[in-house]
């Protein structure tokens, strides 16, 4: 039996290598990620709710969604 989990997107990366860097700088399990191919303009990211934590006040994809990174 498979669990559904629900995610949250973070945002566009140019590569899963990208956005499984970005994972890593904020502490985020591998298995937690789930990957969206965008054909050959790179990926779309999104992580596991749980993963993120209740108490946490940072919105992960704000800087993705800015252009801060």
């Amino acid at each position: 039996m498979t669990m559904a989990y629900e995610h949250d997107e973070i945002g566009d990366f140019a590569s899963e290598r990208d956005a499984q860097d970005w994972a890593e700088r904020n502490n985020i399990d591998p298995s937690d990620l789930h990957f969206r191919a965008r054909g050959k303009r790179g990926v779309t990211l999104s992580v596991r709710r749980s993963a993120l934590g209740d108490s946490s006040q940072a919105d992960l994809s704000f800087g993705r969604r800015t252009g801060f990174f």
